[in-house]
């Protein structure tokens, strides 16, 4: 990993800082909680750039998430729903300008998630229109319930408590008639994030109270299947709703208005479950077994919708 010198002299390289700022202490580099190494450069503390660097798991599985991140940030620049890439030489990272706002998962309040959730919708029918023949995208990788066996970073779930019932549960065989579906629907057709949660999505605010949206961590997108990140939104809201506001709802109607190739369906709803059950188990461990149950029961109730 690069260290902290290092970055802070790249960060002047690239335009980032000025090196006076850096000599008398007004930058300072601070790592961020990713599933891959992430450090933001601040100056006087408002963050200005953000360098990616490949984590042990990704290296593990053979995942060039930097490549991939790097070349999904160039060619979508133009949508302006992303950092813009800063432009470096060499390899081993990817660097990025700040997206100002907050992360979605801290926000709270009706006035804020509803134009959030519309515009979530309109964000995504943007990304997935984006014109992806002729091009070097790279392919997103599969979701992990869709491959013949688990990544090698992912090997050590099969002696855990906390994610054994995740993988037990694959052995159902509604749930495999399901993931076979969305299998055979899976191909590199359109432009995906492949990732859509709340932590990816960030919020800004202007001061006229318009919300607009934009999309961090592109490491598991390229070209793929759009229903994966419709599936994952509308799951991610459905989360953050409560009676007499639902957002899933707001953002699919949005996603299809703006003319959005993909449709909610119930193969992908189980993928999602199934994904976001690992993740609570890896997050909270036994502590999480109760979220994990209601996860798998989600996958379940998507999946018994295949066979009917």
């Amino acid at each position: 990993m690069t260290s902290t010198p290092s970055l802070l002299g790249a960060a002047v390289r690239h335009g980032l800082v000025p090196a006076a700022d850096v000599h008398t202490g007004l930058v300072r580099v601070r790592a961020v909680s990713r599933s891959n190494p992430v450090h933001v450069i601040e100056r006087a503390g408002v963050a200005v750039g953000y360098v990616k660097q490949a984590g042990a798991a990704a290296r593990l599985d053979g995942d060039d998430t930097v490549g991939v991140e790097a070349a999904i940030l160039g060619a979508i620049a133009p949508l302006r729903l992303a950092p813009a890439p800063v432009l470096q030489g060499g390899s081993g990272s990817v660097w990025m300008t700040a997206l100002p706002g907050s992360e979605l998962g801290v926000l709270r309040g009706d006035a804020v998630l509803r134009p959030v959730a519309i515009d979530l919708g309109r964000s995504l029918a943007r990304l997935h229109r984006f014109p992806v023949t002729g091009t070097d995208l790279p392919e997103a990788p599969r979701p992990w319930p869709l491959r013949d066996g688990l990544p090698p970073s992912m090997q050590g779930g099969r002696e855990r408590a906390d994610t054994r019932p995740i993988l037990d549960r694959l052995t159902d065989p509604v749930i495999r008639h399901a993931l076979d579906v969305a299998r055979a629907q899976w191909h590199p057709t359109h432009l995906v994030h492949g990732d859509v949660s709340a932590g990816n999505v960030i919020v800004q605010t202007s001061p006229s109270g318009e919300v607009r949206i934009g999309l961090i961590d592109f490491e598991l997108g390229g070209k793929g299947c759009p229903e994966h990140d419709l599936a994952s939104a509308a799951a991610m809201l459905a989360d953050l709703s409560h009676p007499g506001l639902d957002l899933a709802t707001l953002c699919l109607e949005a996603y299809w208005a703006a003319c959005g190739p993909a449709s909610l369906t119930a193969p992908w709803r189980c993928v999602r479950a199934l994904l976001t059950a690992w993740q609570v188990a890896l997050t909270h461990g036994e502590d999480g077994a109760a979220d994990v149950a209601r996860l798998l029961a989600r996958a379940t109730t998507a999946a018994d919708e295949v066979t009917t």
